[in-house]
């Protein structure tokens, strides 16, 4: 089962207004964690809380199960039990709602602070509400080589960024209606933070005319993958510049 730690900051502001931020680690198993973060207008800091949870099921795997862990014991009443506070109502409905819409099966249990990822959580929740980016995600740029041989049917993706290297030994499934070097490049894309651009060498002419422009795929399968792995990356800001 996929699983998401997740955490949110608030602060009142003078005017009495409150501004927010949200954060979240997402683990799909046989993958690298993935952060998330973002800053909102809300009324206190469960309202906070709740949109985390909803942004997890955003971000998880469609038709898949999701256990979201959190702190916060109104958003596991309200969003869990549909037993909580009266003014979460509306929110944990949709949260329910976008996993029904998504066919993600939730589970939200406790997990306490003190844990790895939800210390993560924490600290972009808190970053995200300053305005601030986390400097764990604050690397301008991330470079990375795609290693693939004719008929073998795996490629090796390699991501190296300040601090960080990451190697994914990336599975090519030779029915797929998008081709091998392509789905090479679509997994290194997975690879990436919000903001960062990728600088991608050995990527092939084909994968990278598909990546450029979805639209030249022959089947209507995998122009609807290419085009789907494109609004993603623009939706968090991902960049892919090729290098040779």
């Amino acid at each position: 089962m996929n699983q998401a730690y997740v955490d949110a900051s608030w602060h009142e502001l003078p005017d009495g207004q409150g501004v927010g931020g949200w954060g979240l680690v997402l683990l799909v198993p046989g993958g690298l964690p993935t952060s998330y973060q973002g800053q909102l207008s809300a009324p206190d800091n469960n309202a906070a809380e709740v949109r985390a949870v909803l942004e997890a099921v955003r971000h998880a795997p469609a038709g898949e199960g999701l256990r979201v862990y959190t702190d916060n014991e109104a958003v596991i009443a309200s969003v869990g039990r549909g037993r909580g506070p009266h003014m979460l109502a509306d929110l944990a409905r949709e949260v329910q709602d976008e996993a029904g819409a998504r066919d993600v099966a939730l589970r939200v249990n406790y997990a306490p602070r003190t844990r790895r990822h939800m210390l993560a959580a924490h600290a972009l929740a808190n970053d995200a509400r300053r305005g601030l980016t986390t400097p764990a995600l604050a690397g301008a740029h991330a470079d990375v080589l795609i290693e693939q041989r004719p008929a073998v049917p795996e490629a090796r993706v390699s991501l190296r960024r300040p601090g960080e290297r990451v190697t994914a030994h990336i599975h090519l499934d030779p029915l797929s209606a998008v081709p091998p070097s392509a789905q090479a490049l679509l997994a290194a894309v997975t690879l990436a933070r919000p903001g960062e651009l990728l600088l991608v060498r050995r990527a092939s002419k084909v994968a990278q005319a598909l990546w450029q422009r979805p639209e030249r795929a022959l089947l209507p399968l995998a122009h609807a993958t290419l085009r789907e792995a494109r609004q993603a990356a623009d939706g968090l800001g991902v960049q892919v510049e090729f290098r040779g």
